[in-house]
């Protein structure tokens, strides 16, 4: 079964993900957005297209699997990069969570549809990494800078209400989620494509980010990257989108190599290993630490 697909309802082509159980960024879904995003940009009855995902979820972020090892093509950047130059309107249909580069992708598209009970975030703060496929650079234009930078250093996901009302979402419903996306899409094929890329980020108070150093100084020292996420976004605000991009991939790849990600990283997998060890009692309560030695 293929991992994507399109599918054209009227002038709409819906490219649909369905990689469970979270419909992660694996070599085999980027591969497949690139191909059906150029099939339905070629398709001379298609006028818009919807990127939607199968499942109890959209996109929910990379493919753990893949963490560690050498990346392979195509790379997320030039997936997300190939979804905004396409010529024909692209909608992001949300449900779910659309996280890390799950929300790097919905950003890429030119609008951006959720359901009420959708969230989006940018969690790499977690793990010790920043967004890495132009979410440092997105985000500051849709949302503002101060904005951006609680939703990236708190690593938090945002409910769809405040999404809307922040503006990293452009349309919030409660009716059927491929229905009302692709009504919607066909009300963006009168505006065209809207690229982020071409935005310019809100004015920016001048004492903004040496307020935001001073309030995570305590929580974040010895970490890398939220003072790596706070210079990108500062290069949002005073240069060009594509030197932005430079400077956030080499920080990005500064804080994958450091021992603070592959700590938090290690961290990560070994919370999931434990409801795996043979014989355990899942219903048993976490033994509270007080010390260690």
């Amino acid at each position: 079964m293929s991992l994507v697909s399109v599918e054209r309802h009227d002038a709409v082509s819906v490219i649909t993900i369905d990689n469970p159980p979270v419909n992660a960024l694996s070599q085999g879904v980027r591969a497949g957005l690139m191909d059906c995003i150029a099939k339905a940009a070629a398709d001379a009855g298609c006028e818009a297209i919807v990127i939607a995902c199968s499942g109890r979820t959209f996109i929910a972020g990379a493919d753990i699997k893949e963490f560690g090892k050498a990346p392979v093509e195509p790379f997320l950047p030039d997936v997300v990069a190939g979804i905004e130059a396409c010529e024909k309107p692209v909608v992001a249909a949300i449900h779910g969570t659309a996280l890390g580069g799950g929300f790097e992708v919905a950003m890429a598209c030119h609008y951006r549809f959720a359901l009420e009970t959708a969230s989006v975030g940018l969690p790499e703060v977690n793990l010790g990494l920043l967004p890495g496929a132009s979410g440092t650079q997105r985000l500051p234009r849709l949302i503002g800078a101060a904005a951006a930078l609680d939703v990236m250093l708190s690593g938090k996901p945002v409910d769809a209400s405040r999404a809307l009302e922040l503006g990293a979402v452009d349309r919030v419903a409660s009716e059927d989620l491929i229905v009302g996306a692709i009504a919607f899409a066909k009300e963006c094929v009168r505006t065209g494509p809207r690229r982020v890329r071409d935005m310019e980020v809100p004015d920016v108070d001048p004492g903004l980010f040496a307020e935001v150093r001073q309030n995570i100084a305590a929580k974040s020292r010895g970490l890398l990257s939220p003072e790596r996420i706070i210079r990108c976004v500062e290069l949002a605000t005073t240069t060009g989108f594509d030197a932005g991009l430079v400077a956030e991939r080499e920080y990005f790849l500064e804080c994958m190599a450091s021992p603070q990600s592959a700590g938090l990283r290690h961290a990560f997998f070994a919370e999931r290993q434990v409801g795996k060890v043979p014989g355990i009692d899942k219903s048993a309560a976490g033994r509270s630490i007080s010390s260690v030695a």
